[in-house]
């Protein structure tokens, strides 16, 4: 980018302010002339390589001794800006150097409890001077990447002074943050013809229904009749505890249920398949629901040949992932499908209505759901359905729906005093979805 404003002053008056480190307002008559100019001004937020500002600062002949400089922003956005430590909070990896040199710890700060007026402050390392007959520069870097829940810009001044506290210069300071690579990106997965299972990253960006191209997992998927989420799925620097990705169950055509443990590794999503036992032919539906006990473990649900509906508690050991199941209750039959989705289930009925269930961690085990509750209709031409995060990063669980003609569509989740819904909001993703014969 352009170069910011340039300053140069001469024993330049500067606003006083309260910091945890202030500088000392002095002003001398005889202090030497400086130029500051700040070079770059743009910080990529998210998952992405640490962005820098970089910062100029000419020094005349003769000038030796320390320089001092710090950093006050005053001027920061509003929403979700309200306080300083919700605003330090979102800054990663913030580091500075001095003529190329990494300086001692630098990070911002705020006044004190009692004093604090939402300005942020920073210093950054003195350089150290010697004379010279034409003068010399000084370069500071400040390297930092940001949350990407942190938007907007942010705007103040550098200020420096000598090692006698006397004002040398000082000059606008703006940082823009512009968003990168989210640190929270929803996936999900489809199972194609051949056996092959692909992963689909979104790009995490607010409103946006865009995913990035495919990464394969992996082939020999096709052994299995049925494979299901057990909870949320996403990579990203935000990910929950232990790590990145989610964990699946998939059962094969002897009626052995196979485990797969989340490996922490976006590119590698799962460990080696481990063995959770057999009989699970008997089966008609397995379906992951999160963690619905809030016990930080994964559970399962299972409907049988007759309707009935079991619960498996997840106990947090990848040797043997599920409690003995829990019966829930009969009549599940009236529903041609059943979806995962992260701390409830989604039903949908012969007629194309889609039912929520809820999931109740404080009701006995034997009741792991709330009451149904109806969040949609006209569902009946969508031959597959699935959990899409918080997708468009608008604060809400989203879901997929695939058209008989390939069609994919992001359908927009939202609250209601009564709990989840739909919004009504739907934007098709793209075509050609047939190609995968499950999508997860």
């Amino acid at each position: 980018m352009a170069g910011l404003a340039v300053l140069a002053s001469v024993a330049a008056p500067m606003a006083s302010a309260s910091a945890v480190t202030p500088m000392v307002a002095a002003a001398a008559e005889d202090a030497a002339p400086v130029t500051v100019i700040q070079e770059t001004s743009d910080i990529r937020t998210g998952d992405v390589p640490v962005s820098q500002i970089r910062f100029t600062a000419e020094l005349p002949a003769g000038f030796s001794g320390d320089v001092k400089a710090q950093m006050v922003i005053d001027n920061t956005p509003g929403g979700g800006w309200d306080t300083p430590s919700r605003m330090i909070s979102g800054f990663r990896n913030v580091s500075c150097l001095v003529n190329g040199v990494p300086g001692s710890p630098c990070k911002f700060f705020g006044g004190t409890t009692e004093d604090d007026d939402g300005t942020l402050y920073l210093d950054l390392p003195t350089a150290t001077v010697v004379p010279s007959a034409s003068g010399q520069k000084v370069t500071w870097v400040l390297r930092m990447n940001v949350a990407d829940n942190l938007f907007g810009s942010m705007g103040g001044r550098i200020d420096l002074r000598d090692a006698a506290g006397a004002a040398l210069a000082t000059a606008p300071v703006k940082i823009n943050f512009v968003e990168g690579r989210a640190s929270y990106r929803p996936t999900f997965f489809g199972r194609d013809a051949a056996g092959v299972l692909w992963q689909y990253e979104s790009d995490g960006k607010t409103g946006s229904v865009r995913y990035a191209p495919r990464t394969r997992v992996g082939g020999g998927w096709n052994i299995y009749d049925t494979i299901t989420r057990l909870g949320s799925s996403h990579v990203g620097s935000e990910a929950a505890p232990p790590g990145y990705g989610t964990e699946l169950v998939a059962r094969d055509a002897a009626g052995q249920l196979w485990f797969y443990e989340r490996s922490g590794d976006p590119v590698n999503p799962f460990k080696s398949r481990k063995l959770v036992g057999g009989g699970w032919g008997q089966y008609t539906s397995i379906v992951g629901m999160g963690d619905s006990r809030r016990d930080g473990v994964s559970d399962l649900l299972a409907r049988g040949s007759d309707g009935v509906l079991w619960f498996y508690r997840g106990t947090g050991n990848p040797d043997r992932p599920f409690k003995p199941r829990v019966k829930v209750g009969g009549g599940w039959n009236q529903y041609t499908s059943l979806t995962a989705f992260p701390n409830g289930l989604l039903a949908k009925d012969a007629a194309g209505v889609l039912w929520y269930f809820e999931a109740n961690p404080t009701g006995e085990v034997a009741a792991p759901l709330k009451p149904r509750r109806q969040i949609g209709t006209g569902f009946g031409p969508f031959t597959a359905l699935a959990y899409a995060g918080d997708k468009n990063a608008l604060g809400h669980d989203d879901m997929l729906a695939r058209g008989r003609d390939g069609s994919l569509w992001l359908y927009e989740g939202a609250w209601n005093t009564k709990g989840y819904k739909l919004s009504g909001k739907r934007t098709l993703v793209g075509g050609g979805w047939n190609i995968y014969n499950t999508l997860i």
